[in-house]
């Protein structure tokens, strides 16, 4: 997994202020992220680290007991991973992350996807 290293500074504090499981899942997410997208760049959008690539790919965000990995074209991902991608918005849709072992091979294989798609086929969503 690639570390969360040379992160804008304001994407660095969002990481550092979480707390308990939370702060670790919402590292170990940004480490999926990264290591799939590693020429994305990362910033705060709504608050949120997001990586972009062409488009927007993903984003972590920190609730108070879970993280949700949160797909910009998590729609186009949802058919093939229907037990995992949630939500019903036109383009975006996340995974809710509630302990480390959620991070499994298949929700690396959709942040792996989901970049896959980025590169191949974007789609401004936003």
């Amino acid at each position: 997994m690639a570390a969360l290293t040379n992160l804008p500074d304001e994407v660095a504090t969002y990481f550092d202020k979480q707390t308990g499981a939370v702060r670790d899942i919402a590292h170990a997410l940004g480490e999926v992220v990264a290591g799939a997208a590693p020429d994305a760049a990362v910033k705060l959008a709504w608050g949120f680290p997001c990586w972009i690539g062409a488009e927007r790919i993903a984003s972590v965000i920190a609730h108070s007991e879970h993280c949700n990995l949160q797909l910009w074209s998590g729609a186009r991902l949802s058919a093939d991973f229907p037990n995992r991608i949630e939500g019903t918005g036109k383009d975006l849709r996340h995974v809710k992350v509630r302990k480390l072992s959620d991070i499994d091979a298949e929700l690396k294989e959709i942040v792996s996807t989901a970049v896959a798609l980025d590169q191949t086929a974007p789609r401004r969503v936003r």
